[in-house]
């Protein structure tokens, strides 16, 4: 039986496990460590979900808060995250930042990355946020790569053309693409560049100060 529920410092050490095995070609320096996870969970802790299948973690979702300018959208993983602790979370940022999404590979395409981002979106709704903003690798490029650039791939996908294992579910989540994110991160696999993608809270009511 699938459970979301928010992570809790128990699950930390299993939840570094995770990052190794979802990530096994990125830059060790951008993986999420108990430190930061206990980081995550001290500033944010409404912010952060565990996937359980049979009280076993399948899956982790951390997420933090910014106010977002799009006309000046280009960013690197790490400054976003504080280098993965979390330490520019703004109680009072208007986006929900999407910092990981990590699912076991056993257990990937059964809709537990949906079961997560039904609790962000939850959580948007209930702090009445704009909506969701992160930076999505897109691993199906590497097969393109010499064929196209990282935006006619990622608007191929969208278009229904290609799949992506990554775009394609961000896609159906809701998420429309806008730009490409440059050295976003490192990885020596899928390459370092990203998809600037972003969910609207359709639900979002805009206030006065």
């Amino acid at each position: 039986m699938l459970r979301i529920q928010q992570t809790q410092l128990a699950h930390a050490d299993a939840l570094e496990d995770l990052q190794r095995l979802c990530y096994p070609s990125l830059d060790p320096l951008h993986l999420l460590r108990r430190e930061h996870i206990e980081c995550h969970i001290t500033i944010f802790p409404a912010g952060q979900h565990v996937a359980l299948v049979d009280d076993v973690i399948v899956a982790m979702s951390s997420t933090l808060r910014h106010n977002i300018d799009f006309t000046q959208a280009q960013h690197s993983f790490d400054e976003m995250i504080a280098g993965g602790y979390f330490t520019c979370h703004n109680p009072q940022g208007e986006w929900l930042y999407g910092a990981d999404m990590s699912t076991h590979p056993q257990y990937r395409s059964r809709g537990i990355a949906t079961a997560l981002y039904d609790a962000r979106k939850a959580l948007i709704k209930q702090l009445n946020l704009r909506g969701m903003v992160g930076g999505g690798m897109v691993p199906g490029y590497r097969f393109y790569r010499a064929q196209m650039s990282l935006l006619e791939y990622a608007n191929k996908v969208a278009a229904g053309e290609l799949k992506d294992p990554t775009l394609t579910p961000q896609l159906r989540n809701g998420y429309t693409v806008r730009g490409i994110i440059h050295d976003y991160l490192h990885d020596a696999e899928l390459g370092n560049d990203a998809t600037l993608i972003v969910w609207d809270n359709p639900e979002y009511r805009a206030t006065t100060h």
